[in-house]
């Protein structure tokens, strides 16, 4: 890689050719086993002498610069400016300790006089080498230490030294706005030679020699990675400024305003056949640790997660001794069922990446609503304690769970005094079926210095704790584990030091030498919340939700609002089905309702939450009401809304519900959580059988922890109460997740039932009739036609039981009554064709269309086979009259009517040879009119009695009221 040099009168050092270096070459600078004095000094040109252990102490290490020269004073040349500030960038990773040693207290401003510090604070020696302006004398000042002093605020590190009369200061900092490499500033003074010449004299030449082992023997460690060393020219090598140092500087002469921006690199490599080595024998023993900081199951967890690495002295000033190695990629996976809470979205908001600012040198203003926990890090080069910072929730940038782009934190841990403010990203990557969590940190592809390599990872610096602790609390992020334990976190950690890969256009690395480390943590719980044992397995947990069922309005056979709440404390088995039927009579009304079709209800599933809020996909004419639920451990669950529609035949049920809730919460939308009741109608009473499908547990890899769930029919005139004002009860069983949540099979079930009862049945109206006739053949042993006409006329209250004892004139064809459909046959819908003696209607207002079939002959456990009525329609009725013989007449009793109103219903029965009737006499020649004897008691327990008239059509037709036939 090459770099264009600045004109020479505009650049006071260099440029040079970094693929040629001279022992003269303006600058350089590099790691060493030894500096010998010169003329065998430690430079680019004595290769053997340079330090080539990785993540080791480098006996020494230097900066050398040579300013350049113009002709003019009679003793020689002479610098051509005056320096005015130098600017250091040393190579990714290599990391200056300042806490190794001693520090010089040199006053509030730390800017002392360095020559007053204490001989246990010095960590190198500074020579600097001047030219007399006027003459061209050069002379070479005496080595002077290079002392560590307590940095002013707002630098990481200070060094200084005292030279011909001037104060010298590094100014150490850290490029924490990207690849986070070590550098420091020195702004020079003017430089005065008395005692030599009088006039003012110009610096030449600077060499700093530090000791790599000052101190515990850290002072200075170099990179943890071995990618290569600086190749010959010819060579063509991705890592060859790797291990680069680079230096800008300008003179008062030529003064950059923008110093160091703008300002041409000059670069020193490391000799030619160089490089760091024996990554293999660096240390890498990290060690986690999970705290819940609760000793409760499913309860809010304000987690601490803690990483140390140990940090690894060098007290005696071994060659051989090296650092651990940086990390640079993290995955850590939380205990199975530790997963995301949705309380903690009450309220939260997200930070976004540019008020996050990660990559500029700005501040962070991410809202105080996004902050969700705090960090502490410990590095070596800074006292403990210095860095500590919080953490944010990031904004979404996919809707996937199990990218790590759904659920993003923010992590800066920053420190005003040492001027460090690092920021991580990290993504939580949720399963989506299991919400087991997994925190990648593995950081961007990293460039800073020119001729960086775009290596993707973690900042390569290093730390001896980096802890971070989620808020407490009922919002905490985080729920505990459902079980006691142990609850085990893994983890994958990868070092610098295994990295030989180079990030490629396509984002994929090269192999690593060595696996990854795997430390692991395993953590348990004393007892369930509010007390009780703790679980062992699933299994065990308790399961005893609460139900209820309730109406907005009493009275029998008005118009309600029905309302079905179920709901579990924390700790118990995750509600996870809703099998429950309601009682006897109370029904709803579905005409001019619509069916939400399945293609709206899949576009439902398949939308985002805002989406469904602002506009249902399914049809304002299919909504029947609303869901409310509360999702979340802890004490403030977080609340959604929903709602419940109409929708078509499902899994074997003539209707069903699809409840849909969106689920948008904070800074989140997960979509929307579709749930399909089946609405099963009981062919006998009518009653409704309300199954769920399995209740996700699980969405968008969160932990619903649904806590309770209430769904209310609130549209108008939709819901009806019985007219049997006794005590009746809504009944069932909720399943609960069991020894498994995701498989059905698993699941437990507790019993529920609910009480409810309607009001002021005696006084709702029972004025029902019932006409019947007869048409067709009117002589003895014929077979005529009956019609049976039933009318509730504006009754209140519904028929429970009927019963038609018809006159001795008419009795049953024992010829007929083996042409019987049996049971087995009648529930397969295949019965014999001869078994089917007439058909009927049933008339509701509670349907757009009447329901109607055949009616059959079916076995039954009486003498006589029992009439059915086969109402089909938008529901199935089965309506069974039992068929008796009293008194010498023929008597067919419905015991079971369901509670439900019927405007009008026809019973037809056909005559001819197939009749199920016959005559016992002839019809036409009778004295007076047939009657038949009608017992209907309803459903408040009113009769209604009746001796209709069984009317023929001999003689004259006659009408009915107002003008009509019956």
């Amino acid at each position: 890689m090459a770099f264009a040099p600045a004109a020479a009168n505009s650049q006071i050092i260099g440029p040079q050719d970094p693929d040629d270096p001279q022992v003269d070459s303006p600058w350089q600078a590099g790691t060493c086993k030894a500096d010998p004095p010169p003329p065998g000094q430690c430079s680019v040109a004595t290769d053997p002498l340079f330090y080539e252990e990785a993540a080791g102490h480098p006996p020494k290490g230097f900066t050398q610069f040579i300013v350049n020269t113009e002709a003019g004073p009679p003793l020689g040349p002479r610098p051509i400016g005056d320096l005015r500030t130098i600017r250091v960038d040393l190579p990714v990773g290599l990391t200056v300790n300042p806490q190794a040693t001693p520090q010089c207290d040199l006053g509030p401003q730390s800017e002392g006089d360095p020559a007053t510090c204490p001989p246990n604070t010095q960590v190198g020696i500074s020579e600097v080498t001047a030219t007399h302006v006027d003459t061209g004398l050069t002379v070479t000042v005496p080595p002077v230490p290079v002392y560590n002093v307590v940095p002013k605020h707002g630098e990481p590190a200070r060094f200084g030294f005292s030279v011909a009369g001037s104060k010298v200061f590094l100014e150490a900092d850290v490029a924490w706005e990207n690849d986070f490499h070590e550098y420091f500033t020195i702004h020079v003074h003017p430089v005065e030679l008395p005692l030599i010449l009088e006039g003012k004299a110009r610096i030449a030449k600077n060499r700093l020699t530090f000791d790599g082992m000052a101190g515990d023997g850290t002072f200075i460690t170099t990179p943890t990675t071995c990618f290569g060393g600086a190749p010959p020219a010819s060579a063509d090598s991705e890592f060859e400024h790797v291990y680069s140092t680079w230096l800008r500087a300008d003179s008062y002469q030529e003064e950059d305003p923008n110093f160091p921006n703008g300002s041409a690199y000059v670069e020193a490599k490391i000799p030619p056949g160089t490089s760091p080595k024996r990554c293999e024998d660096i240390p890498f023993d990290p060690s986690i640790e999970v705290n819940p900081n609760t000793s409760q199951t499913d309860s809010p967890s304000g987690a601490t997660v803690t990483v140390r690495l140990p940090e690894i002295k060098n007290p005696t000033k071994s060659e051989s001794a090296k650092a651990t190695s940086h990390v640079r990629s993290a995955r850590v996976t939380l205990p199975s069922g530790m997963g995301l809470n949705p309380s903690a979205a009450n309220g939260l908001v997200a930070c976004t990446d540019e008020q996050f600012g990660k990559g500029k040198r700005v501040g962070i203003a991410c809202p105080e609503a996004s902050k969700i926990g705090t960090v502490a890090v410990d590095s070596p080069p800074l006292p403990d304690g210095s860095l500590s910072g919080s953490v944010y929730v990031g904004t979404p940038q996919s809707n996937d769970p199990a990218s790590g782009n759904l659920y993003r934190i923010f992590v800066s841990a920053e420190s005003a005094r040492y001027d460090i403010l690092a920021r991580l990203v990290g993504n939580v990557q949720a399963n989506p079926t299991t919400g087991q969590l997994t925190t990648v940190l593995e950081g961007d592809v990293l460039t800073g210095n020119p001729g960086s390599v775009p290596l993707k990872g973690l900042p390569q610096v290093p730390f001896e704790t980096f802890e971070l602790r989620f808020n407490g609390g009922p919002k905490a992020p985080l729920t505990s584990p459902p079980t006691c334990g142990p609850n085990t976190t893994t983890s994958s950690m990868t070092p610098w030091s295994s990295a030989v890969g180079q990030v490629s256009p396509g984002g994929e690395e090269g192999p690593s030498t060595d696996p990854p480390a795997t430390p692991s943590h395993a953590f348990s719980l004393a007892t369930l919340p509010g007390g009780g044992a703790c679980p062992k397995t699933l299994g065990e947990r308790p399961f005893s939700p609460s139900f209820a069922t309730n109406v907005s309005n009493h009275k029998g056979g008005d118009f309600t609002e029905l309302s079905v709440r179920m709901g579990r404390s924390d700790g118990q088995q995750e509600l996870k089905r809703v099998d429950i039927t309601l009682p006897p009579g109370h029904t709803a009304k579905l005409a001019g309702m619509e069916y939400c079709p399945a293609s709206a209800i899949a576009a439902a599933g398949a939308s985002s939450g805002a989406a469904q809020a602002a506009s249902a996909s399914c049809p304002r004419s299919s909504f029947i009401g609303t869901a409310a639920v509360k999702a979340g451990s802890g004490s403030e669950p977080l609340a959604l809304s929903g709602k419940a529609f109409l929708a078509g035949p499902y899994k074997g049920a003539p209707l069903s519900l699809a409840v849909i809730t969106p689920a948008a919460a904070g800074p989140f939308d997960l979509g929307t959580v579709v749930v399909r009741v089946a609405l099963h109608v009981n062919r006998r009473t009518a009653q409704i059988r309300a199954v769920s499908d399995p209740i996700p547990h699980i969405y968008g890899g969160a932990l619903l922890n649904l806590r309770s769930v209430v769904v209310r029919t609130t549209r108008p005139n939709f819901s009806i109460n019985p007219t049997n004002c006794s005590s009746l009860s809504t009944d069932g069983t909720l399943g609960g997740g069991g020894s498994n949540p995701l498989s059905p099979a698993a699941f437990s079930a507790f019993p529920v039932s609910s009480s409810l009862q309607a009001t002021g049945c005696d006084k709702l109206r029972f004025k029902p009739r019932l006409f019947l006739r007869l048409f067709g053949a009117m002589k003895r042993a014929k077979n005529p036609k009956l019609r049976a006409v039933f009318l509730t006329r504006k009754s209140k209250t519904n028929p429970a039981r009927v019963a038609v004892t018809l006159p001795r004139s008419l009795f049953l064809d024992q010829s007929n009554l083996s042409k019987v459909c049996t049971r087995v046959q009648y529930e397969a819908n295949n019965c014999p064709k001869k078994s089917r003696y007439g058909h009927a209607r049933a008339f509701t207002p509670l349907l757009d269309k009447p329901l109607k079939g055949p009616v059959f002959l079916r076995s039954s456990d009486n003498e006589l086979p029992d009439l059915v009525a086969s109402l089909r329609g938008q529901v199935d009725i089965d309506l069974v009259g039992r068929i008796d013989a009293v008194r010498g007449r023929i008597r067919n009793t419905f015991d079971v009517v369901p509670d439900v109103p019927v405007s009008k219903f026809v019973l037809t029965m056909r005559g001819g040879k197939k009749g199920l009737l016959t005559n016992s006499r002839e019809q036409c020649k009778a004295s007076k009119t047939p009657r038949a004897l009608v017992r209907i008691k309803a459903h408040n327990g009113k009769k209604a009695n009746q001796r209709p008239k069984v009317r023929t059509a001999c003689g004259k037709k006659k009408k009915g009221k107002g003008g009509k036939r019956r």
